[in-house]
């Protein structure tokens, strides 16, 4: 059995009247708490530390929680309410949410610490054309096309290697020789080891963070964060 066109469109808009109305139930939740409780979401690796003590420093009687997003839910806990703003890399399914560009990172490749190219200072994507790249489970296309550098500039596309779940598969998918991966250099920092080598990548684009959040029913906290944001943007202190 299959759904015919019609039948496939209504399946397609129940799901996304299903999402915006338990996205509506969960804002009206937080909008009973407004004024006293802002959740912000981030990615491993990002420092929001002077944007979050900003809006602190200014709204001292707020409690922030936070909470971990991942590349396969970042966009959509933004757009279900499970966090009020998010610091988040790039790419990110946009659809109904507003971003601030904060800042950009270095990407580096992870090696195993006997690679050829595990000594040298930087390296260029066309050195790495015979290398298979780790795959992110559960990410968009686009996540995975920007974060395998898919295609090349040169127009080939890489070898497929393994899908990771988590930056631990990651390090024993590496170290392992079983395939190499582009990383922010903030993350990568954060997962020193003596067997794995992190070498910038000098000739594809910079990674980028922004903060993001719902354009529709942003409120008066909201709008505070990215005034920190912006102010943090402006003072050279946004997160990196």
């Amino acid at each position: 059995m299959a759904l015919t066109p019609a039948g496939e469109q209504l399946c397609h808009d129940a799901r996304r009247l299903l999402a915006e109305s338990q996205a509506t139930l969960e804002r009206a939740r937080r909008a009973d708490e407004a004024g006293r409780r802002l959740t912000v979401g981030f990615m491993l690796g990002t420092d929001m530390t002077a944007v979050v003590q900003r809006f602190t420093d200014r709204h001292p009687g707020v409690e922030v929680r936070f909470e971990r997003l991942r590349w396969w839910n970042h966009g959509q806990a933004l757009r279900d309410g499970r966090v009020d703003a998010g610091f988040v890399r790039l790419p990110v399914d946009s659809e109904g949410l507003s971003l601030l560009p904060l800042n950009t990172e270095p990407i580096v490749v992870a090696l195993p610490a006997e690679h050829a190219l595990a000594a040298r200072g930087s390296v260029g994507i066309a050195d790495l054309a015979g290398e298979a790249v780790l795959r992110y489970a559960e990410a968009t296309p686009a996540w995975n096309a920007f974060w395998t550098v898919d295609p090349r500039p040169d127009g080939s596309r890489p070898r497929q290697g393994p899908v990771v779940h988590d930056m631990e598969e990651i390090v024993e998918y590496v170290r392992a020789g079983r395939g190499v991966v582009f990383l922010p250099a903030p993350v990568a920092a954060g997962y020193a080891r003596d067997d794995i080598a992190y070498v910038p990548v000098g000739d594809i684009p910079p990674g980028q963070i922004v903060l993001a959040w719902q354009a529709a029913g942003r409120s008066p906290l909201i709008a505070a964060l990215v005034d920190s944001a912006r102010d943090s943007v402006r003072h050279g202190t946004a997160p990196r």
